[in-house]
């Protein structure tokens, strides 16, 4: 018998949202100009991180001492820089997804954002298009969104799946399915017990996803209202 899902959890920038990739940009740029040096194969491995985290492990890999100081220093940075980007030309759905996440919530599921940015920023871009969390608002509203900055660990730990089940009252692994565009959002999803989709409008590739473990991968996840054929996805 196939599962009935009752929740959908997303990554936000490279997922759902179309940020441009700036949100790599400055994150490079943050560790950088601390002179770290790393190559694009070291700096994929931390995409879809907590960025404290991110910056704090890119600077030792990159032959930096990742003092508090610098730690600190490099975060502050990174934030404006991206609170500037974003306020400047902000983020925008990508292709599909308000009418995909409406489709869903139709369908009852309830729907969750998860990102390893800190509160304030994801708020940024949610205000920027418009969308609100909980019951009523604008369209498209979801149930939840959890933020790298509110668990106890970011990414591949699934503390942030584990925590939009408990927010939206869903206690069955079955029962969840997690979308996201990198290696850890898939780790992340298979570490909660919940089937990991991955999803190609980010930079990793059908290959690299599957190879990361997912379950199943997707174009986008606009096509996912319409994926009925793909184990009683939705």
């Amino acid at each position: 018998m196939t599962p009935q899902y009752r929740l959908a959890v997303f990554d936000m920038a490279g997922t759902t949202i179309d940020d441009r990739h700036e949100v790599y940009r400055v994150l490079r740029g943050s560790v950088e100009r601390e002179g770290a040096c790393f190559d694009d194969a070291t700096f994929q491995q931390w995409m879809g991180t907590e960025k404290r985290s991110a910056i704090t492990n890119l600077l030792r890999i990159g032959g930096v001492d990742a003092s508090d100081e610098r730690v600190e220093a490099a975060f502050a940075w990174f934030l404006a820089e991206l609170t500037r980007s974003y306020t400047e030309n902000p983020p925008v759905p990508l292709p599909g997804i308000e009418a995909a996440l409406d489709a869903l919530r139709e369908r009852g599921l309830a729907v969750g954002l998860t990102t390893g940015f800190s509160r304030d920023i994801a708020d940024l871009i949610l205000d920027r298009m418009g969308w609100t969390v909980g019951p009523g608002g604008h369209t498209p509203t979801v149930d939840a969104v959890v933020c790298g900055d509110e668990v106890p660990e970011g990414r591949p730990a699934p503390f942030m799946i584990q925590q939009v089940m408990e927010r939206t009252g869903v206690t069955d692994p079955g029962q969840v399915f997690s979308v996201g565009d990198t290696a850890v959002d898939v780790e992340s999803a298979r570490r909660a017990g919940v089937l990991a989709v991955g999803v190609l409008t980010g930079k990793l590739s059908r290959a690299d996803h599957e190879a990361a473990g997912a379950d199943l991968v997707v174009d986008s996840v606009a096509e996912l209202p319409a994926r009925s054929d793909v184990g009683g996805l939705v």
